[in-house]
C-alpha cells in the first residue's frame, strides 16, 4: 500500500499531510486570536486612561482629603476675615478651595487623544511579532513532521506545540505608554530645535 510509512520511517505520507494541514489550520486560528487579544488589550488600555478615582474609595485618600478640607476651611475663615478688617466687600474678597480631581492629566481629551496613538502602534507592534511568531513556529512544526515522519503517538505532541498568544500579547504598562510618550516629544522637540540651528 502506498500510503503506508516505509521502513525507517514512522509516520506514513498520509498522516504526514494531515498533520501538516492541522498545523496550518491552528495557526490560523491563532492569528485569529491575535486580533480579538488586540481589541481586549486596547480596551483593557481605555479602562485606565479612562478610570475616574473618588477621595473615599481607598481610606488613606479619604483621611488625607478629610485633613486638607479642615485646613483648608480654617486658611478661609482666616483670609475672610483679614478682608473684613481690610475693608474688601465679600463679593470682591479672594479665596481659598480645595478639591479633589480624580484623573489627572487623563481628563484632558488631548493627553488621551496621545495616549490612544502610542497604545495603539504599542499593539500592533506586539501583534505583529505575534503573527510572525505564529507563522515561524507553524513552519517549523511542518518542516519537522516531514523531515523526521513521528510516529503516532509523537505526532500528538506536534499538535500541541503551538504557544498561546498570551505569552506574546501582554497588558499594556501604561507607564511604559507615556515614557513612550516622552521620548517622542523629545526627539520632536530635538529635530524642531537642530532645524532651527541649521
Amino acid at each position: 500500500m502506498t500510503d503506508a510509512a516505509p521502513k525507517g520511517r514512522s509516520l506514513s505520507r498520509h498522516e504526514t499531510h494531515d498533520l501538516g494541514m492541522i498545523i496550518k489550520d491552528r495557526a490560523k486560528v491563532l492569528k485569529a486570536h491575535i486580533e480579538a487579544e488586540k481589541t481586549k488589550v486596547l480596551a483593557d488600555f481605555e479602562r485606565q486612561i479612562a478610570a475616574v478615582y473618588t477621595f473615599d474609595q481607598d481610606e488613606i485618600w479619604k483621611t488625607a482629603t478629610e485633613k486638607a478640607i479642615e485646613v483648608v476651611k480654617e486658611a478661609q475663615e482666616t483670609i475672610a476675615k483679614r478682608c473684613e478688617e481690610l475693608g474688601i466687600p465679600k463679593t470682591f474678597a479672594p479665596s481659598l478651595h480645595a478639591s479633589w480631581s480624580g484623573r489627572g492629566e487623563n481628563a484632558l481629551k488631548d493627553r488621551r487623544t496621545e495616549l490612544r496613538r502610542v497604545a495603539k502602534a504599542s499593539v500592533d507592534a506586539m501583534a505583529a511579532r505575534a503573527v510572525v511568531k505564529v507563522e515561524q513556529d507553524s513552519l517549523d512544526l511542518r518542516t519537522q513532521v516531514v523531515a523526521m515522519g513521528l510516529l503516532s503517538d509523537d505526532a500528538k505532541t506536534f499538535l500541541n506545540t503551538l504557544k498561546p498568544v498570551e505569552e506574546v500579547m501582554h497588558r499594556l504598562d501604561f507607564t511604559e505608554v507615556e515614557k513612550t510618550l516622552q521620548i517622542e516629544k523629545a526627539e520632536r522637540k530635538s529635530i524642531g530645535f537642530s532645524r532651527f540651528d541649521a
